[in-house]
């Protein structure tokens, strides 16, 4: 028998457990304050289990570091110094960690060019972000900059017309 198979039954007895402690009052269980730890276990499970794959599954490796650094930063707002009001300073970070995945996925397949494409496009999208949010980046500039978004878009579509051309000269 597959123990991944018990992977599931496991989460939802702890998550289980963790409901009834937190309605019977004990406090340092509130799922308000925790619920960030099961999208940071499900990104751990998911990139490994991209591994254990014989050929790996790109597609685990990016949900695994997107749900694990998302969860991170979530963690970092509901258990950390952080608060919500402060998204309006850290959202940068989300496209930025779509990117990271993205290149990892292309790291485990190198012929997927659009990854490559999509995980610069992410990295991109974040610094502009960061450079606005900040006040590196003038306001006018960043409005000039906004306005290219379009430029993504092709970006992208470059990326998966060279993986079509890449793969059909398998």
């Amino acid at each position: 028998m597959n123990k991944r198979a018990m992977i599931p039954g496991i989460l939802l007895i702890l998550i289980g457990v963790w409901f009834l402690l937190s309605s019977l009052g004990v406090e340092w269980l509130s799922m308000e304050r925790l619920w960030p730890v099961i999208l940071i276990i499900g990104g751990i499970l998911s990139f490994v289990g991209g591994l254990r794959e014989k050929e790996h599954d790109s597609g685990a490796f990016w949900f695994g570091i997107v749900g694990t650094l998302s969860g991170l930063v979530f963690l970092y707002i509901t258990v950390g110094p952080a608060e919500w009001s402060d998204m309006a300073q850290l959202w940068p970070i989300f496209p930025a960690i779509a990117g990271v995945g993205w290149l990892a996925e292309w790291i485990f397949a190198p012929r997927a060019f659009a990854n490559l494409a999509l995980g610069l496009a992410g990295l991109l999208v974040g610094g502009v972000g960061f450079a606005f949010t900040y006040g590196a980046l003038d306001p006018a500039l960043g409005r000039q900059v906004a306005r290219l978004w379009p430029l993504l878009l092709v970006l992208v579509g470059i990326g998966l017309v060279i993986q079509f051309l890449a793969q059909r000269k398998q």
